[in-house]
């Protein structure tokens, strides 16, 4: 039996060495509920406040002062489990026990505390070796006996990618936003002042207010090209790498790995799982991603040995669980994860997103404010975090979001894990789904016999912070709109009408501008009177109708009331759209309008003759 312990050399690139712990073999009979006696060192000294529990238990307990632990769990013991010990800062350690077993030692070992510049990011993509084009690869691997190997055939043809062991996880990310951080088309032509069919000079664009200056977009867009320049990456420059030298999906050449690797083509990923990973800590503060917000830990861990015998090598990685270790829990042959993990609490906490989600422009206007938004509201209180909406668990996929691909050999019985701590990575923001009954309407009216009045309260019922959120062109329109029974609308005779961000034109096309309805949205201005503009642009706020989380917004609306009504019906629609209808009419952007509540109230008037 054997437990993994590693030590650092000072440059950010540490060995593996094995240690053998001491096991006591004193109990027999059937299987029978976990009672351990143990201690958790360094090697040498004991290790406290270190969280130990048994491999995908949700139960644990904490060691004392002098790395003492005592652990009873209702696992059924049957054959080998696994023993885990966590600590944040520390490389997770582990050791397998039979049910024999009353006391064991768990060795761990620090976070080497040394960012590795140099560090090249891992593609999250599938990446196979095409063996075919370098012979001297095919002699090397003839050269070790298969009946040898410690891996399978992954060991010669998969590079250690995120694809590899996580592929329901990689599914989910591809389909996310944040993939999609450089490559989106609505990115690219905010950023180059393009349409959607490629013409210049179309509408807002940075670069056209700002041609000699990159600006900040990539230090949270493209993260792990703009680790190397806060604050001065150019965007287009990183998207056009990625177009030039994209990354192979499949099998490839070491010539193209290399080509891939010398040109960056991973930072047109986005925001990648390699880069996420890294992230040691996050600075609450106006600055966005690696330009004052995120401190990384790029360690390299190089293991001679494991690999000369076929190991596949050692990737390190921060994460929400205390519990990863990079041997079998559940195999008893030498298979080896090449994942070291280390735990980390900030993963599961707001304070993660704010990276991102929370900072100002030059001209100290906030920008973006979803954190603030979110620590001022009942969800904070509470501690309902972000992570409780954005990355939500999915127990129809529970059995393979973790344990999917080749991770199954490093995982726990599906059983034995809480698949509530199990999270999807698409990290849904404003798309149907999420944003359907994030608000409620509540519709009062009131008839006379020359006018209706129809009051409306809007109220934000399941948003954690304002709505809407996020740039300034998101933005909510409450549409209201009473119909007789010949289909015939109401005369209009209140003030309260859709602003001008609705759109002009006609209402098939989905311009409402000047319709009975109402705004809501975070609302820019400049210094020269502009009003409507973009972010980097903003020196003051116009207006925010936003509504806050767990808050209403009430607004009355009057109509004529015809001569002699029958049935008239009310029909009330809140409506969500990722950009204000102006802005996507110039920049071409086809948008759907996202249903968030809708209500039909009908009423029969009578009136006394």
């Amino acid at each position: 039996m054997r437990d993994n312990t590693f030590s650092g050399n000072g440059s950010g690139i540490f060995k593996v060495i094995w240690m053998l712990p001491v096991v006591c073999m004193v109990w027999t009979g059937s299987a029978r509920a976990l009672s351990l006696h143990g201690l958790v060192l360094d090697g040498k000294n004991p290790v406290a406040e270190a969280r130990v529990r048994v491999h995908g238990r949700s139960d644990f307990t904490l060691t004392d002062e002098n790395g003492r632990f005592y652990l009873e769990s209702s696992v059924r013991v049957l054959g080998s489990i696994t023993i885990t010990a966590g600590k944040e800062g520390w490389i997770t350690g582990g050791v397998k026990i039979s049910r024999h077993t009353s006391y064991t030692t768990i060795t761990m070992s620090r976070v080497p505390d040394e960012d590795d510049p140099d560090y090249d990011f891992m593609t999250p993509h599938k990446s196979l070796e095409d063996l075919r084009t370098t012979p001297e690869r095919i002699d090397f691997s003839r050269s070790r006996s298969h009946t040898k190997f410690k891996e399978n055939c992954n060991i010669c043809h998969f590079e250690p990618t995120c694809f590899l062991c996580h592929r329901d996880i990689y599914d989910q990310w591809t389909t996310s936003q944040h993939a999609q951080a450089v490559t989106d088309p609505w990115v690219q032509n905010i950023y180059k002042g393009t349409d959607a069919d490629g013409n210049e000079n179309v509408g807002p664009g940075y670069r056209l207010d700002f041609p000699d200056d990159p600006g900040g977009c990539a230090d949270c867009h493209a993260p792990s090209a703009a680790i190397r320049a806060p604050g001065k990456t150019d965007l287009n420059v990183v998207y056009n790498r990625g177009q030039t030298y994209p990354t192979i999906k499949g099998y490839k050449s070491l010539e193209q790995k290399e080509i891939e690797r010398l040109s960056g083509s991973v930072d047109a990923e986005g925001v990648h799982c390699d880069f996420c990973h890294k992230i040691k800590s996050v600075d609450v503060n106006d600055y966005a991603g690696v330009n004052g917000a995120i401190t990384l830990n790029r360690t390299r861990i190089i293991d001679d040995e494991g690999e000369a015998e076929g190991r596949l090598p050692k990737i390190f990685a921060y994460g929400p669980f205390d519990d990863v270790v990079d041997f079998s829990p559940v195999s008893m042959e030498a298979i080896t994860s090449p994942m070291v993990a280390s735990y980390n609490p900030l993963y599961a906490k707001s304070e993660y997103c704010s990276a991102c989600h929370q900072h100002t422009n030059e001209y100290g206007i906030a920008i973006i404010d979803t954190y603030n938004e979110w620590k001022e509201s009942a969800y904070a209180s509470a501690g309902i975090e972000c992570q409780a909406c954005h990355m939500v668990p999915d127990t129809q996929l529970g059995l393979g979001i973790i344990i999917n691909g080749d991770a199954d050999k490093f995982w726990t019985p599906i059983e034995e894990r809480d698949l509530s701590t199990v999270k999807r990575h698409d990290f849904p923001g404003g798309r149907a789904d999420l944003v359907q009954n994030a608000a409620t309407l509540l519709v009062e009216t009131t008839a006379h016999k020359e006018s209706l009045t129809v009051k409306i309260e809007v109220t934000n019922v399941n948003s954690g912070h304002h709505l809407p959120t996020g740039i300034t062109i998101r933005n909510m329109l409450l549409l209201v709109t009473p119909i007789q029974v010949d289909g015939d609308t109401l005369a209009y005779i209140g003030e309260m009408k859709v602003p001008e961000y609705g759109g002009a034109g006609r209402i098939e096309d989905g311009n409402y501008a000047g319709y009975p309805g109402k705004g809501f949205a975070l609302v820019y201005g400049d210094d020269q009177g502009h009003t409507g503009v973009m972010d980097w642009q903003a020196t003051r706020i116009v207006e925010d109708t936003r509504i806050k989380s767990k808050t209403s917004d009430t607004s009355v609306y009057t109509f004529a009331m015809p001569v002699n009504p029958e049935t008239i019906s009310i029909h009330t629609r809140l409506i969500y759209r990722r950009a204000f209808k102006p802005l996507a009419d110039i920049k071409k952007w086809e948008m759907d309008d996202l249903t968030v509540a809708s209500d039909i109230t009908a009423i029969k008037p009578h009136f006394r003759k």
